[in-house]
């Protein structure tokens, strides 16, 4: 027996190769055929690969992928081994020159084997009835004819598997037909109707068999295991396999600057079958690209197999070189009164755009005589900074007083100056309260967080105001969880409304005022309401896309919501990316710091009732007074001591006023209490406090509005920033006249809105 085996082992050449005539090779055509049209019968057609092994007829277009592939490798010993079991039949014969003579068909002159010349991206085309099979359009003879048998398409092993390049071997203990290309093996076993990719069984769709000692397996199969495309076209089978190398490549620069920048490119091309990149070829890369424009700049790879790639394009933008911002300003004039407007205008140009200005000095007027420089710094999109300063002189003639210019001149938002002493000269106006029937939750204790814990809950009905405001100051993120839990035996709905946040800022009072502005926003834009229904027991959160507060960072929430029944509501603080939910039966209570507000309060809604004209003489509303002789604070309950509290400040509450103010009078906003910065609607418009900055105490003023030749009627809404210092004065000035006729028309109109 083992001089047999040598002789099968040395002997059998299953491949051979002739050069066909072009016009002798079969046409691929493109044209879908009925079953009729292509004679054959519902039994022919090839079967899919299901758990019944049943399968409906190839049609064009029908495509198969690869499954997942393990790396097993034969050994040296079984891939040199024969391919069929001697004990399955004869194997093929050869003549004296090495060739294989089939049993089907007349011999063919035919070429070496080894003139198969695969590309990488190869053509398979395979006929039925017919041993003779093409590589790329080169002829090739097989031992076995392809064969339709009980509705499948057979090929035979040998032949196919080494057309496609792979080692075949044969393993006597297994009984397994194995083929072997780099990291992918296909293993078949006659009477079996599974494969083995790398290992793992798969589905063949058929029985594989034996003819005349020569393995026959399912042609849909092989093009599965090898992740082939398998299109069908009358009685003419087409195998598609692409494994050349892709080329692929990024710049690694985002801007390219001409004559500057020196080009670098990162490699993403990649090879098949544990194949390695072993050469490259370059179009239109340089180091350097001296002219702006488009280049194109191309690759092509060539892999360890010996197959090329594709090319790769990629388009480039070579912009021309920076130029730097040209800083410059004018004024309207170059002397001034005292109290006289300079109006500015920018005149800063750049071959992009500039990004910031920077003003210094550029006050709107001058109230002492001298030389006042103005200057002005512009950074263009390439950070280039450049600058331009410029003098004005003001002499010693007045114009207008202090008072005479910000009150007449001054725009909604502005920061003005005012006496500190100024609103204690004025008298308080005693104004009505009327409250709305809204809870609000304030949760500022403690106002510092340090680590996972509950921070509060309580179980609410009806609307409800939440007015989170935290400062992390551990060193790691930590996240805020507002969770609403149905505790009742019935299904209920969450309504969702308002909702805005700010932060992770850097400053207490920046989170505020960014925050209270973005929730007056909006109430003049309402969104549409989303509700949520929660079935007895469940838990949902409700803060959903809410970022972590980073180390030092601070974080402002203000979120409304509506349920006709009880809702346990509960905010939990956890690590990043921490379950509120899961919180709840894991975390502790935090502790009161002793110091800031915690608690539930009803009437969150406020109305300031004034019965009187404001402003026909110069006096003031006092908005959050902490002895409460006008404002009243709000007295709820600590729900987690069950303690009574006070809302100092009233925050979270929000504030309307319509007003009935005299003519020509200006509205200012002066903080009583240290800083504060939030904003405020006045007449549907939101005016900032204040446009570029916080008002930082009570030398200065935010400027809301001036009512003109007559008298107005001026709403306002306004919710307390949090991070922000109460309480306020809205004070109503008379604005001076600027000259003395206007003075006595304003003194006439104003006797005249009193009778």
């Amino acid at each position: 027996m083992k001089p047999l085996l040598k002789v099968l082992t040395v002997s059998v050449a299953l491949l051979s190769i002739s050069t066909a005539p072009l016009s002798t090779l079969p046409i691929k055509a493109e044209v879908l055929l009925s079953q009729q049209e292509q004679g054959l019968t519902a039994s022919e057609q090839d079967p899919s690969f299901t758990d019944t092994q049943q399968d409906n007829a190839l049609t064009d277009n029908q495509q198969v992928t690869i499954e997942d592939q393990q790396n097993q490798d034969l050994t040296d010993g079984q891939q040199d081994q024969e391919l069929i079991d001697p004990a399955q039949g004869d194997a093929p014969t050869e003549d004296q020159q090495g060739q294989v003579i089939t049993k089907n068909e007349p011999k063919q002159n035919i070429a070496p084997a080894a003139k198969i010349q695969l590309t990488g991206n190869d053509q398979f085309q395979f006929n039925r009835d017919s041993n003779v099979f093409y590589v790329n359009g080169v002829a090739v003879n097989a031992n076995e004819k392809v064969e339709v048998i009980k509705g499948t398409t057979y090929v035979q092993f040998r032949s196919i598997a080494t057309a496609f390049g792979f080692k075949v071997g044969y393993d006597s203990t297994t009984k397994e037909s194995i083929a072997t290309k780099g990291s992918l093996t296909i293993a078949f076993k006659q009477t079996e109707s599974t494969m083995k990719v790398n290992g793992t069984a798969k589905n063949a769709g058929a029985e594989i068999i034996s003819r005349n000692g020569n393995l026959m397996i399912p042609i849909r199969a092989w093009a599965n295991a090898t992740g082939s495309q398998l299109k069908v076209n009358g009685t003419q089978l087409n195998l598609s396999w692409n494994i050349a190398p892709k080329a692929n490549f990024s710049i690694d620069q985002s801007k390219i600057i001409a004559g500057e920048t020196f080009i670098t490119v990162s490699d993403h091309s990649t090879a098949s079958f544990e194949n390695s990149i072993e050469e490259e070829k370059w179009e239109g890369l340089e180091d350097i690209y001296y002219e702006p424009g488009e280049y194109t700049i191309t690759r092509y790879v060539r892999d360890s197999s010996g197959f090329w790639s594709e090319p790769y394009s990629v388009t480039i933008k070579v912009e021309r070189p920076n130029e730097p911002p040209v800083a410059d300003f004018t004024t309207n004039k170059v002397r001034y009164r005292i109290g006289e407007p300079v109006y500015y205008t920018n005149r800063s140009y750049d071959d992009d755009k500039i990004i910031s200005n920077t003003w210094t000095g550029n006050d709107r007027a001058f109230f002492k005589p001298g030389t006042y420089t103005i200057k002005l710094e512009v950074q263009d999109s390439d950070k280039v900074t450049t600058s331009v300063e410029k003098q004005i002189t003001v002499i010693d003639e007045v114009m207008y007083t202090e008072e005479q210019f910000y009150l007449n001149f001054s725009e909604p938002g502005d920061k003005i100056p005012v006496n500190p002493g100024l609103s204690l000269t004025l008298p308080s106006y005693k104004y009505g309260i009327q409250s709305e029937d809204i809870t609000t939750v304030r949760t500022n204790s403690p106002e510092q967080i340090t680590e996972a814990a509950i921070d509060y809950t309580d179980t609410i009905t009806g609307a409800v105001r939440f007015n989170i405001h935290k400062q992390n100051i551990s060193d790691r993120p930590l996240e805020l969880h507002l969770v609403a839990t149905n505790d009742t035996a019935s299904p209920t709905k969450i309504t969702k409304n308002h909702f805005s946040y700010a932060g992770p800022a850097t400053y207490v009072s920046q989170a505020g005022k960014t925050a209270a502005m973005r929730y007056l926003e909006e109430l003049l834009t309402p969104v549409q309401p989303e509700q949520i229904t929660l079935q007895p027991g469940e838990s949902i959160e409700l803060l959903v896309g809410l970022p972590a507060i980073t180390a030092g960072k601070t974080m402002t929430v203000f979120s409304e919501y509506y349920s006709a029944s009880p809702i346990r509501y509960s905010l939990v603080v956890t690590e990043k990316n921490g379950s509120g939910i899961e919180g709840l039966t894991t975390l502790q209570q935090s502790a009161h710091d002793g110091k800031h507000i915690r608690g539930t309060f009803a009437g969150g809604n406020r109305e300031i009732i004034v019965n009187d004209v404001l402003g026909y003489k110069a006096e003031k509303l006092v908005l959050g007074d902490k002895p409460q002789d006008f404002d009243k604070l709000l007295v709820g309950v600590d729900a987690i001591t069950g303690q009574e509290v006070i809302n100092y400040g009233n925050g979270g509450t929000v504030y309307h006023l319509n007003l009935r103010v005299a003519p020509n009078t200006a509205i200012l906003l002066n903080p009583r209490g240290g800083h504060y910065g939030g904003a405020i609607i006045v007449n549907d418009q939101l005016v900032p406090i204040t446009k570029n900055s916080i008002l930082s105490g009570q030398s200065e003023a935010a400027f809301l509005h001036r009512t003109g030749k007559y008298r107005e009627t001026v709403s306002f809404s306004y919710v307390v920033a949090p991070g922000s210092n109460m309480p306020l004065h809205m004070m109503f000035v008379p604005v001076p006249s600027l000259d003395a006729s206007d003075e006595q028309a304003t003194n006439n109109e104003q006797v005249q809105e009193q009778q």
